[in-house]
């Protein structure tokens, strides 16, 4: 071999012996690694900037599928509940002869139903309409009863809807207007499958409680997070449910209008009992004596 040749390849050698030697890490380790792709995504600045992208992604999926899943209200806060805080010890207030003073305090509700012979509708009269709610006095008497003696007695009358809520609910029944008020009783669940569908009626509660005062709410949509087979802790009965001024006068309720009056209509059912005839021991009585008064008029003769 030519001697230039030989000095080229001696040379060449050494420069790839210096490259090598350089891929080697002190202290004898062996080579030095260096990550090819995927993996050199999980390093270094990489890794910062992969993980901050797919946080972006993950949120962004989360904010988009929240926005198009519905609200089936079976996880809603309390403070989206048609709560009424109810006293466990209420205390009726003194009664008034003054037929211009309403009373809107009583110890009990006296019963002025009769769910067997009557039907019943209540008519809420508002500025804004009226609302005609038929009530369901066979399923819910204690219920019905206890609303149709407030309304008898004007307690609704110039209280205020407190609370609304848009799709969601309407809350009135409150004299204080705090949504902490009520009727000085309570009256104790009456449950049953009736769900809480747009338009109907229900009683509002406190959290956890069985009972309830004089504070009903009107549900604006379905809310099967208060029906009776949810999930959820607390639980809403509807006693009625409307049947008129739905579209043009509860959907334009808004916080503040005030309950003019509630008039409750009663009408004969048609399937109602016949009550049974009275006075037929006092005919047969009746026959009896006359029986009598005919024998002692013969003997006589």
């Amino acid at each position: 071999m030519p001697p230039n040749r030989r000095r080229q390849r001696q040379q060449q050698h050494r420069g790839q012996r210096a490259r090598r030697e350089r891929r080697y890490v002190s202290g004898g380790q062996g080579q030095s690694y260096k990550p090819g792709f995927p993996m050199n995504l999980f390093t270094g600045r990489a890794a910062l900037a992969t993980f901050a992208a797919v946080g972006v992604v993950l949120m962004v999926a989360g904010i988009s599928l929240a926005a198009f899943l519905p609200n089936r209200g079976g996880d809603a806060d309390i403070d989206e509940l048609p709560t009424a805080p109810a006293t466990e010890e209420p205390v009726a207030g003194e009664p008034t002869e003054d037929p211009d003073v309403i009373v809107r305090n009583f110890e009990f509700a006296d019963f002025v139903i009769k769910p067997d012979f009557e039907l019943y509708t209540a008519t809420i009269s508002t500025s804004k309409g009226d609302i005609v709610i038929e009530l369901f006095a066979d399923i819910a008497p204690n219920t019905v009863n206890s609303f149709v003696f407030l309304a008898e007695n004007q307690y609704f009358d110039g209280i205020t809807f407190h609370r609304v809520v848009p799709d969601f609910v309407v809350q009135g029944g409150d004299p204080t207007g705090t949504g902490t008020g009520g009727p000085g009783y309570q009256t104790g669940d009456e449950p049953n499958e009736i769900r809480n569908e747009a338009g109907t009626i229900a009683m509002a509660k406190g959290r956890g409680q069985p009972f309830f005062g004089s504070q009903f709410f009107i549900n604006l949509k379905d809310n099967p997070g208060l029906d009776f087979d949810t999930t959820a802790e607390d639980r809403f009965y509807p006693f009625g449910r409307v049947i008129e001024g739905m579209e043009d006068v509860v959907f334009a309720i808004v916080q503040g209008d005030v309950i003019e009056s509630v008039t409750i209509t009663r009408t004969p059912r048609p399937d109602a009992p016949t009550p049974e005839a009275d006075g037929e021991g006092e005919g047969e009585d009746a026959g009896d004596g006359e029986s009598e008064e005919s024998e002692d008029e013969a003997g006589e003769n």
